[in-house]
């Protein structure tokens, strides 16, 4: 059914068909390929409505009709500024499935119209009226899910400076996809942004201090991202959330049920008011939130557990076996040989040090990155790689490997012996083994892996 587009006419509603408004005469097919079915929104800027695209064989779409209620000429050029730069953000971003797609951007009979993909769903804080506050899982799923999503337009130079519960939608028919809309207040940043004072724009109670003083940056979606979980998490306004005679953030003591002390200190970060101390891209809250997924896990973890049985039973190449599945499942790669040095730090000091332990414990410290580590340390090996030390480094790892028993001499009637690589069957899976035989992460193809390993070990220990 036909909607007129037409701010003044007072039955909008049209039979199927019509072309024209029944009541004030309006062409109802704006640019002659959009047609409005039913209003879903409006504010003070404008109008939202579900509508069809004509060009596309009728798919759905949505129009957004720019009608700021402003009287001043100069709040009307910052609106019509923030509605045509929203039209640019969003076609600067190009596609990604999370974000809404720019379908058109155009002005007819006086008034610019924004035309982009309709997505299906209710925002989170419809979600939070509905059925009450987040549990820590569900912060766990809208972090994994919206943060990837920061980061690509924080690479893309974009601040969005809007987050909130009201502007995150899940989209219909998925339970965990979601989508970050209304790019309205996004804006391009470069290096030298911080130091220039702009419009303040945002939703007060989840504007980072710095974006308050017209200073927006990146940093400043993750502080706003950060205000909107514990939003979720009480359902109480940002505003009851901090102490102004302490000046701290009180939201813990607000919730009704206890969350990890890990993802805390993760939101924590994030809502630091110095910038300093707040965390400094999305890829570092995911990096932490990884480590927070694994480690809460870990202690019963059907893998670790498994691993601890077989090498307690002294099944030596099926805990081996165990060991680099475990390492190749956490890293999503297929052979240790596609493991890089990033995969390693990003992989949790509690993974790394379960398995670790559990091998020192079944053999009396024979077996083990940690003997391992001892042995590569004695022969000078160190624990930061250089690439253009590299022959520097082959020949550590050849005396590594034949120290713990992977290389073994070949006699020929030459007078020497090369030293040769076992083959991995004809490693020895037995407690008489050379100390620091297993496991075999680095065995062959793998030796590129012993100095990130060794210092991802040196790395957690202290902490």
């Amino acid at each position: 059914m036909p909607y007129c587009l037409n701010p003044s006419c007072w039955k909008p509603n049209n039979p199927d068909g019509t072309r024209f408004c029944m009541n004030c005469g309006k062409n109802l097919q704006l640019n002659g390929l959009y047609e409005a079915i039913a209003l879903i929104g409006q504010g003070g800027m404008g109008r939202t409505f579900r509508a069809r695209d004509l060009g596309r064989l009728g798919q759905p779409c949505a129009i957004k009709q720019f009608l700021p209620q402003f009287s001043g000429s100069d709040l009307m050029q910052k609106a019509i500024a923030l509605f045509e730069s929203e039209a640019a953000q969003l076609k600067a971003l190009g596609s990604h499935p999370q974000i809404p797609e720019l379908i058109a951007y155009f002005e007819e009979d006086g008034c610019l119209y924004l035309v982009q993909e309709l997505i299906e769903g209710e925002n989170l804080d419809v979600e939070l009226q509905r059925n009450g506050i987040f549990n820590e899982a569900q912060i766990y799923q809208l972090l994994e899910n919206i943060l990837p999503v920061l980061q690509f337009i924080h690479d893309r130079q974009v601040i969005h400076r809007d987050i909130k519960p009201e502007n995150i939608i899940r989209r219909s028919g998925s339970a965990g996809n979601l989508v970050l809309v209304d790019f309205g207040a996004a804006k391009s940043f470069t290096t030298n942004t911080a130091s220039r004072t702009g419009t303040l724009i945002g939703s007060a109670e989840y504007i980072a201090p710095e974006q308050a003083r017209g200073k927006a940056i990146p940093q400043s979606d993750l502080y706003s991202l950060g205000v909107t979980c514990i939003f979720l998490l009480t359902g109480i306004s940002p505003f009851n959330l901090y102490d102004d005679e302490r000046d701290r953030w009180i939201w813990r003591e607000k919730l009704q049920t206890s969350i990890s002390d890990h993802l805390a200190m993760i939101l924590n970060r994030l809502l630091e008011r110095a910038i300093a101390n707040r965390y400094r891209s999305a890829n570092e809250v995911l990096h932490d939130l990884q480590d927070l997924t694994i480690s809460s896990n870990i202690n019963s973890s059907p893998q670790i557990e498994k691993l601890m049985e077989v090498l307690n039973l002294g099944q030596w190449q099926e805990g081996d076996r165990l060991t680099n599945q475990i390492i190749l499942e956490l890293a999503n790669k297929n052979r240790i040989a596609q493991l890089t040095a990033d995969d390693i730090d990003l992989i949790s000091c509690d993974v790394w040090q379960a398995i670790d332990q559990a091998w020192m414990d079944a053999t009396n410290n024979r077996f083990g990155w940690s003997a391992q580590q001892k042995i590569w340390k004695n022969l000078g090996g160190r624990l930061i790689y250089e690439e253009n030390n590299y022959w520097e480094f082959a020949k550590i790892y050849e005396k590594f490997a034949d120290r713990v028993g992977w290389r073994k001499p070949r006699w020929l009637n030459l007078g020497f012996s090369p030293k040769i690589w076992r083959k991995y069957e004809n490693l020895t899976f037995a407690i008489a083994a050379p100390r620091g035989h297993l496991p075999s992460l680095f065995f062959w193809e793998g030796f590129n892996l012993v100095d990130p390993v060794f210092y991802r070990l040196e790395i957690c220990r202290q902490k």
